[in-house]
């Protein structure tokens, strides 16, 4: 057992020399016999190992008992250890969570805090066979999404209230029985926590009951076949992930605090591709999905044959809302935000040439160059990058909103359009016309920037153009 958990640890890259390993050690057998291993195979390496232990405030003496094991343990192999205290019954009914979740998230914030103490670069944690298979059903049975039906990852990064933390689980590929039968074998001694035998969490059910009567009256190996049917589910959802992260790039717009796709780019993609897309967005958008469900995926996806002006709520305060030929996802603000980013939607900043302008409520910004310019030069495609003739400008170049008697020249002859009938054209929703960004020479409109991205005929180049206006409009985390 010693040699698989090595072989383990060594494929999956969980733990190299010189890294400051946390373990999390509760007294039971699988955090018993993940400290006994590791300090096993590690003794004479450039590994050092801690222990945290979680008093939960629950089973009272049973847990005093519990933390004075781990105590002893500790001092008994030299190993740093400390303990955190939380009162879960309170917490959970202070936030409306059951002592399940709340159990949970105090473990992660002690892991988080204990790390940082310590010093330590990752978090081992004894999740085994057993515990992944019963991860894999619960997640099945409310309902998850295919990553959910891949199991426990064996190194995962986690977000917590106080910080994030890199999680491992050594003992993954091992299952309870073998984790039992070493203990005996090495005559080590651990701890019996009686809710483990109750069944008034979900978990328990599951555990001691449905994979009870599996492996009874089904399938000796349920464990083994559960655990392999997920490890065949991950390899797809990696390819899945890497061709939808490639489709994202393409077809998702970010800036600022919002993102936005065209429908028609989209509906063009298969449905797996529509859903993973999505999801990445909200995901992106809220920084958790947590609490995104299919439904809530559904929603976004059925917006796109909704009417103009359609907008559905998200968890964490997201709105989708039906655009002409787009959807656009984004956070609601509070009234106190919405009133300051209406204020900063009334821009007017003269252009530096050469030179750049940042627009923080925009999350982006603008880079401008002067060039000589040479026949048969390639025009850039970028829809974000436009080229002007510089010789033609007569003022100083503004970067701002709209203004009254703001107009376009739309054909070589002189015709002009107002810019108010381009965005009627355009079918810009009047609650975003006062939020366009523009390039102005005095009401002559360069460049509407986004929404068509039309640029005026006059600033053109051609055969006489003599020196070249670059201007490149970026939003601040794009890739150049």
């Amino acid at each position: 057992m010693l040699r698989r958990a090595a072989d383990y640890i060594k494929s999956h890259n969980l733990i190299e020399n010189g890294d400051r390993v946390l373990l999390g050690v509760s007294g039971g057998a699988d955090s018993v016999c993940l400290l006994h291993i590791l300090s096993t195979l590690y003794q004479d390496n450039d590994v050092e190992f801690f222990v945290v232990h979680v008093h939960h405030g629950i089973r009272d003496e049973e847990a005093d008992r519990d933390e004075a094991f781990v105590k002893a343990l500790c001092e008994s192999l030299k190993v740093g250890y400390s303990s955190y205290h939380y009162d879960v019954v309170s917490l959970a009914r202070k936030e409306g969570l059951s002592e399940e979740e709340a159990g949970r998230k105090v473990r992660y914030e002690a892991f988080t805090d204990a790390s940082i103490r310590f010093k330590c670069n990752k978090v081992a944690i004894a999740h085994n066979k057993n515990d992944n298979a019963e991860t894999i059903l619960f997640n099945l049975f409310r309902g998850s999404a295919v990553k959910g039906l891949t199991g426990m990852d064996s190194l995962i990064t986690m977000k917590t209230d106080v910080g994030s933390i890199t999680i491992i689980r050594p003992l993954l590929s091992i299952t309870r029985e073998e984790i039992e039968a070493y203990l005996e074998e090495n005559n080590l001694q651990y701890q019996d926590d009686s809710t483990n035998f109750s069944n008034a969490y979900s978990r328990n059910k599951i555990r001691n009951q449905i994979l009870v009567y599996a492996r009874d009256q089904i399938n000796t190996n349920v464990i083994e076949h559960i655990t392999n049917a997920a490890d065949h589910l991950d390899e797809a959802y990696v390819f899945i992930e890497n061709y939808i992260n490639n489709r994202y790039q393409a077809i998702v717009r970010e800036c600022g605090k919002s993102y936005e796709y065209l429908t028609h780019d989209l509906d063009s993609e298969d449905i797996v591709i529509r859903k993973g897309i999505i999801r990445k967005i909200l995901g992106e958008l809220s920084g958790s999905l947590k609490d995104i469900e299919a439904k809530h995926v559904n929603d976004v996806l059925s917006l796109g044959k909704k009417q103009v002006g359609k907008m559905i709520n998200l968890p964490y305060g997201m709105i989708a809302l039906k655009k002409y030929d787009r959807i656009k996802l984004y956070i609601e603000y509070s009234k106190s935000e919405r009133d300051f980013f209406d204020h900063e939607a009334i821009v007017s900043l003269d252009l530096v040439v050469p030179g750049r302008i940042d627009l923080e409520q925009y999350g982006a910004y603008i880079e401008a160059a002067v060039f000589d310019y040479k026949k048969n030069l390639p025009f850039p495609k970028n829809s974000c990058m436009k080229w002007f003739d510089y010789d033609k400008i007569e003022n100083t170049l503004k970067l701002r909103t709209r203004n009254t008697g703001d107009y376009l020249q739309i054909d070589s002859q002189g015709g002009r359009k107002k810019l108010k009938d381009y965005f009627i054209d355009m079918k810009i929703p009047k609650e975003e016309r006062d939020g366009v960004l523009l390039v102005a020479d005095g009401s002559h409109i360069l460049w509407v920037i986004g929404y068509g991205n039309r640029i005026s005929e006059k600033y053109k180049i051609s055969n006489e153009t003599k020196q070249i206006l670059s201007m490149n409009y970026i939003c601040k985390g794009e890739v150049r």
